[in-house]
C-alpha cells in the first residue's frame, strides 16, 4: 500500500472499522480466517488451510471485505467453541480491536453471548503478574486474583443484537459448509507448492 501514500497505523485501521461496518450488509460474505503460513490449530489441524473469501461479486467494496474478515473472525470463535461442547456464558476482550463496537457486537451475536470490555491495559502483562501472585500466595487462588484485579475494571455486559443472532446462525452453516468443501482445495493448492502438511 505504500505506493498509495503513507500506510496507516494499526491503530488508524481499528479506528475505522465501525465505520467500514456500517457501510456494509452482514453476511454477505463467508471469510475463513486461516492466514497463517502455518496453516490453522483450531478447532482442526491442518497446514494446508489457508484463508478465503466466499461470495465475492463486482458490486462488493472494500467496506464489504472489511465486514467479512470481522464476521469471519466472529465465525472462527464460535467454531471453536463448538468443538469445545458450548459457547461462554461471557465473553471477555481487551485490547485495541475490542474498541470497536462493531466487532463486539459481531461477536456478541455469532457466539450468542454477552460481551464485556476490560479496561485494564496490558492484559498480558497483568495476567503474568496475577499468575506470580497467586503462586506467591498473595491470594489463595486464582478466582480471588480475578475478583481483584479484573472484574472491577470490566464494563457493562453487551448483549447480542437479536436481529443479528438468526442472520449469524445460518451465516455459520455457509461457513462450516464451505470450511469443508475447501479441504481438497487446500490439499491441491500443497501439492502444487510442494508443501503438504499434516492433517488431523
Amino acid at each position: 500500500m505504500a505506493e498509495f501514500g503513507p500506510e496507516p497505523s494499526h491503530a488508524d485501521l481499528v479506528a475505522h472499522i465501525d465505520t467500514w461496518m456500517l457501510k456494509s450488509k452482514p453476511g454477505a460474505l463467508v471469510y475463513h480466517p486461516y492466514i497463517s503460513e502455518a496453516g490453522e490449530r483450531g478447532p482442526f489441524v491442518n497446514a494446508d488451510a489457508r484463508a478465503s473469501l466466499v461470495g465475492l461479486n463486482a458490486g462488493h467494496r472494500f467496506a464489504d471485505v472489511i465486514r467479512a474478515v470481522i464476521e469471519g473472525l466472529g465465525m472462527a470463535a464460535r467454531d471453536c467453541y463448538a468443538a469445545m461442547g458450548e459457547m461462554p456464558a461471557e465473553l471477555r476482550l481487551t485490547g485495541g480491536a475490542a474498541r470497536s463496537a462493531a466487532l463486539r457486537r459481531v461477536l456478541a451475536a455469532s457466539l450468542h453471548t454477552p460481551v464485556r470490555v476490560s479496561a485494564r491495559e496490558e492484559a498480558g502483562a497483568a495476567g503474568c503478574a496475577m499468575m506470580a501472585a497467586v503462586a506467591i500466595g498473595a491470594y489463595g487462588d486464582m478466582d480471588a486474583c480475578i475478583a481483584d484485579w479484573v472484574t472491577p475494571l470490566l464494563g457493562q455486559p453487551e448483549q447480542p443484537d437479536p436481529a443479528l443472532v438468526p442472520l449469524y446462525d445460518r451465516l455459520f452453516t455457509s461457513y462450516a459448509a464451505s470450511r469443508s468443501a475447501l479441504a481438497p482445495v487446500w490439499d491441491g493448492l500443497a501439492a502444487a507448492r510442494g508443501t503438504e502438511g499434516a492433517h488431523i
